[in-house]
């Protein structure tokens, strides 16, 4: 996978954020309801425009659902309080989703496309989630590879929502290899694609593989399960 086109220290290419104090509650909850709506609409018009620029980065024209969400993250204890890696994060579906549920949890979210990167943090700063969760803008076998050169901790959970059957095969392979060698130990990688192509590639890196579908996301997806 290439690396992206600004030529920046990794370091400070981290959306990390500054404390940020919680916004107030709207005085009731039809407004709260229609800020929520309206932050969710724009969510969504982002990833689309996203996805119509370059749509072999996004992979769909829409963000996960909550269904796929949840099957994605339902491996990680919510008590858990070591590293997780998200890579393709989006513009933060996932991410705060998976921060909400292991509040001790740290997270690295990775994502290529610097504007999805940018609503990614803007949404994590608006939950109040800051120090804890890192937003990258940066391809992801770059950053794993940053990861394994600076000798930075394993994780032992790797989520990763990069639609795989965009890449070429020697991409993929090389992908998925990044991704082995940046797990600890009993780590696991999962993995969502919408088609099994790529189930094989996955098998010859990891032993252990099971797949789940996912009928009632838009589109229908499968869940990979994959662990040394």
């Amino acid at each position: 996978m290439a690396s992206p086109c600004l030529h920046i220290q990794w370091e400070e290419a981290a959306y990390t954020g500054a404390p940020w104090p919680l916004a107030a509650l709207p005085g009731s909850s039809l407004e709260h309801d229609r800020s929520a709506m309206q932050n969710a609409v724009a969510n969504y018009l982002h990833f689309m425009f996203a996805a119509l620029v370059k749509f072999r980065q996004t992979g769909a024209i829409v963000p996960s659902q909550r269904f796929l969400i949840e099957k994605m993250i339902a491996p990680v204890p919510e008590s858990y309080s070591g590293r997780i890696i998200e890579l393709g994060a989006g513009n933060g579906a996932l991410t705060l989703r998976l921060a909400a549920r292991c509040p001790e949890a740290r997270i690295l979210a990775c994502e290529i496309n610097p504007a999805l990167a940018r609503v990614n943090r803007q949404n994590l700063d608006m939950a109040g989630i800051n120090d804890r969760v890192q937003v990258i803008p940066d391809a992801a076998e770059h950053l794993l590879s940053e990861m394994g050169r600076r000798g930075m901790d394993k994780a032992d959970f790797v989520l990763s929502g990069i639609p795989l059957g965009n890449l070429t095969g020697k991409s993929t392979i090389a992908l998925i290899n990044a991704i082995r060698g940046s797990l600890a130990p009993g780590g696991m990688y999962v993995q969502f694609q919408y088609s099994l192509m790529d189930r094989k590639k996955i098998r010859t890196r990891f032993r252990n593989l099971r797949t789940v579908p996912v009928l009632l996301n838009i589109p229908p997806a499968v869940v990979y399960y994959a662990q040394q």
